[in-house]
């Protein structure tokens, strides 16, 4: 069987306003981390997403935006089906 392979391309990564309009969706999420010093914590906190990708560099934000899109592109162009 011939290699699955699907390649996806970016480019012109912008801001375009504050206020689309997009469905929003609120979840509980809940931390656990060691820090520095070795000591646990724990923290929870609501998070509305898209919103929290606002609270994000750009730059990060369309990094991990290429990797949900070679997500979607693999799942409509039926190559992991």
């Amino acid at each position: 069987m011939a290699p699955r392979e699907v390649n996806v391309y970016t480019s012109g990564w912008r801001a375009t306003g504050v206020n689309v309009q997009v469905p929003q969706y609120e979840l509980v999420v809940r931390f656990e981390w060691v820090d520095n010093a070795g000591v646990s914590h724990t923290g929870k906190r609501t998070v509305k997403f898209p919103n929290v990708l606002a609270q994000m560099p750009a730059e990060y934000v369309a990094e991990r935006m290429k990797d949900v899109l070679l997500d979607y592109a693999r799942l409509n162009c039926g190559v992991d089906t």
